[in-house]
C-alpha cells in the first residue's frame, strides 16, 4: 500500500475510535501537538526516523517527553507507524484526520490572521457571520503577523479570504509592473 492510501487507512481509523470514544476534538489536538513537536524539534523527530533506537525505546521517550500531552490512543498509533519505520506519514495522518473531521461534521476550523491582536467582539464578530454564512459551527483560532500590515486573513477549512493591506499592495505592485 502507498503512503497516500497508508494515511487515509490510519486517518480514518483514528477518527472512527475518536468518533466511539467522543474525543474527537481533544484527539485533533494531541495530533496535532505531537506533529508540531516533530516540526520544532528536529532532534526529536531524528529519534523517532532513526534504526538504532528500538520502537519500545521510541515510545516510552514519546511517553516521557509528551506525558499529558498523549493518549494512549497516539501511542497506539505512532507505534504502529514506527513498526512499519514510516513516522514521517503522521503530518499527513493529521492533516486527513482534520479533513475528516470538518467533512463529517458540523465543525470548520478557521484562522484568523491580523497585524494586531483582535478583542473579543471582533473574533465573535467574525465567528458569528461566518457561522451563519456556512451553517456550521466555527472553531476559531487567531494569530498575529505584523507583515500583513493592516486587515485580516481568515482561513476556512482550505478557502483563504485575505483582505490585508499587504495582499492589496503586492497586488497594486504586479498592476503598476504590467503597465
Amino acid at each position: 500500500m502507498n503512503n497516500k492510501g497508508m494515511t487515509k487507512k490510519y486517518a480514518r481509523a483514528l477518527y472512527n475510535v475518536a468518533v466511539q470514544q467522543k474525543d474527537v476534538k481533544e484527539v485533533s489536538n494531541r495530533i496535532n501537538y505531537i506533529v508540531d513537536v516533530m516540526k520544532a524539534v528536529p532532534e526529536f523527530s531524528q529519534l523517532l526516523q532513526t534504526h538504532q533506537v528500538s520502537t519500545e525505546d521510541k515510545i516510552t521517550i514519546l511517553k516521557n517527553v509528551l506525558k499529558d500531552n498523549i493518549s494512549s490512543l497516539e501511542v497506539e498509533l505512532i507505534s504502529d507507524i514506527l513498526e512499519h519505520n514510516n513516522i514521517l506519514i503522521l503530518s499527513d495522518i493529521a492533516k486527513h484526520f482534520e479533513y475528516l473531521v470538518e467533512t463529517d461534521s458540523n465543525l470548520v476550523n478557521m484562522t484568523i490572521t491580523s497585524a494586531k491582536e483582535l478583542s473579543a467582539e471582533e473574533v465573535d464578530h467574525i465567528q458569528s457571520s461566518i457561522e451563519s454564512h456556512l451553517n456550521k459551527k466555527v472553531d476559531v483560532r487567531t494569530e498575529t503577523d505584523k507583515s500583513l500590515i493592516g486587515g485580516v486573513r481568515l482561513r476556512v477549512g482550505n478557502i483563504v479570504i485575505d483582505n490585508t493591506i499587504s495582499r492589496r499592495l503586492d497586488m497594486l505592485k504586479n498592476t503598476l509592473t504590467q503597465a
